[in-house]
């Protein structure tokens, strides 16, 4: 038995070593792939990248520039990946002794020193591209400034008539500039590319935009001299015409804004002979929106004078109307007031009315005999005539109301009349009906009813045979009668039905009353409703009672007395 437990320890003791080796070799293999990183980021081609400033001038701020990325480099070489090979070795070491877990921690440390020399890597191959980048695109720069120097040097020379009295300081600036060209060449033939960067960089912004200048000033000088002159001559004449023909423009101030403008026109050929351009624009600005502004008050006055013109025969037949109406609308008041109830709010509008159209039939031959007279302003016509007309428009639409309220109410009366004839004819029907049927008795309610109907009917006739007759109460008064006829016909009319549905399940139960008692008991008791003018109730036991011996027979019958009716 021992031997087996021996024999069984040894196999467990073989298994564990077995276990532990082959997780040594395991871990090998991360040890292995950390080394070969290693390799690889050693391997890497920085020289290259050093290589791209050789191609500058390597003196100066370049060549400082040049050893520093260079020495970087060589630390990080030296140092960082010299760090890393330690971890790489005491985690092998870690390994040999089985110690796992401080193998993995050495294997983490040297592959987080590896991500920070690719990042130094990325970094100092970053800045060299930036560095030669930049002295590539000054160097464009300074070819474009070159380019502006030589064109402007002769676009001066050749047009010098478009420049006027700029031509002279624009040859200075010109000038000025190829001292600051110069500096860059030595600077960059001295590798100070950093300081060649920013005073480039200064030179091309202001020859750009000199050369944008040089665009605009022909541009100004025209504008100066011959276009803004041409629209004050324009306008001065323009609104000349337009006041021999009638109009008032005072308000415009040709000649006094004008004078004005001229002022200011005349300090601008000194501000672009300055190249103060800015100041230049401004004042030509300033003057072009005041330009604007008379022209649009002029424009305001044509456009007015238009509408003027194609309003003024509307607004006449609009006031010939409303005279011509508010006459008649007077004259029917009185006509009708005998005979009709006529609110005396209404016959006071119908004066207030009259009293505002000669209001304005006396404003608007005023503004007539202005514009007769002497020069209009006639934006403001315009504004009085648009009153006028809206108010005359409103006072024609009230007006037409009224009109049409007095024409109504004649008809208002024969409606009311006929009403009153067909709820006659409609009640003495309906009560013959009533009279023709197979009831034991009249209920009173229907009496009831019948007599207030009659007496709603005579109280409409007196109000139609009063003078004057006010004609809203009729209608009220008869609207009220007929719908006291319509709820009286209507349960006139179900109570009918309902004693016909009665009778005839009374007449057809008789046949099951020997058989069955229950049902000679329900249709007893069903006619002593019916006796009573209880026909409703009667309905529902005379259905039951028939519906227990012939389900579906009750439905047959109302379908056919339904049919009937």
């Amino acid at each position: 038995m021992i031997i087996y437990l021996i024999v069984l320890l040894i196999v467990l003791i073989l298994i564990g070593v077995g276990v532990l080796f082959y997780l040594r070799n395991q871990k090998r293999t991360a040890v292995e792939k950390v080394e070969l990183r290693k390799e690889e980021i050693k391997a890497l081609p920085f020289q290259n990248e050093l290589v791209k400033v050789k191609d500058l001038q390597l003196k100066g701020e370049a060549k400082m520039k040049f050893e520093d990325w260079k020495y970087s480099w060589q630390n990080v070489l030296k140092n960082d990946l010299d760090e890393s090979e330690v971890r790489i070795n005491e985690a092998d070491e870690a390994l040999d002794r089985f110690r796992f877990k401080e193998s993995s921690e050495r294997i983490d440390e040297s592959h987080q020193t590896l991500d920070a020399i690719e990042q130094k890597y990325q970094t100092l191959s970053a800045q060299i591209d930036d560095y030669v980048s930049r002295a590539k695109e000054d160097r464009i720069k300074y070819e474009e400034c070159r380019t502006i120097y030589r064109e402007a040097k002769r676009d001066v020379l050749a047009n010098r008539h478009q420049y006027g009295e700029a031509a002279r300081p624009l040859e200075d600036n010109i000038e000025r500039f190829l001292p600051a060209l110069t500096e860059y060449e030595q600077l960059t033939s001295e590798g100070n590319y950093e300081s060649a960067h920013f005073k480039i960089t200064e030179v091309h912004g202001q020859m750009t935009r000199l050369k944008s200048d040089m665009e605009e000033i022909p541009l100004l000088i025209r504008e100066v001299q011959k276009e803004l002159p041409g629209q004050f001559q324009e306008i001065r004449y323009g609104c000349r015409d337009l006041k021999v023909e009638g109009y008032n423009l005072d308000h415009v101030k040709v000649d006094s804004n004008l004078q004005t403008l001229k002022g200011k026109l005349n300090l601008v050929e000194p501000l672009i002979a300055r190249l103060q351009l800015d100041e230049a624009e401004e004042i030509i600005a300033d003057i072009s929106s005041t330009l604007d502004e008379m022209l649009e008050l002029v424009e305001i006055e044509v456009v007015a004078k238009n509408h003027v013109e194609k309003s003024k025969e509307l607004i006449t037949d609009e006031l010939f109307y409303a005279k011509d109406m508010n006459y008649t609308l007077r004259t029917e008041i009185e006509y009708v007031r005998d005979n009709y109830y006529i609110d005396e709010e209404d016959v006071q509008k119908v004066r207030q009315y009259d009293n505002e159209i000669q209001s304005l039939i006396a404003v608007y031959d005023e503004i007539l005999n202005e514009m007769a007279k002497s020069a209009v302003r006639y934006s403001e016509v315009e504004d009085n005539l648009t009153y006028i007309k809206d108010h005359v428009g409103t006072i024609n639409t009230e007006q037409e109301k009224l009109q049409q309220h007095l024409t109504a109410l004649r008809e208002y009366e024969r409606e009311a009349q006929s009403h009153t004839l067909k709820i006659q004819s409609r009640k003495e029907d309906v009560f013959r009906k009533l009279m023709a049927s197979n009831l034991a008795s009249i209920p009173e309610r229907f009496i009831i009813m019948k007599n207030e109907i009659d007496i709603e009917t005579r109280e409409a006739h007196a109000l139609f045979n009063k003078r004057p007759m006010h004609v809203e109460h009729v209608r009220d008064k008869v609207q009220k009668v007929l719908a006291m006829m319509n709820t009286f016909e209507q349960e006139v009319l179900t109570m009918l039905q309902q004693a016909s549905y009665a009778e005839a399940l009374i007449q057809y139960g008789n046949r099951y009353r020997k058989d069955h008692a229950d049902v000679n008991k329900d249709l007893i008791e069903a006619e002593r409703l019916f006796s009573n003018n209880r026909y409703k109730r009667a309905v529902e036991i005379a259905e039951a009672a028939i519906e227990r011996v012939s389900p579906g027979a009750s439905a047959q019958i109302e379908k056919r007395i339904n049919g009937m009716n």
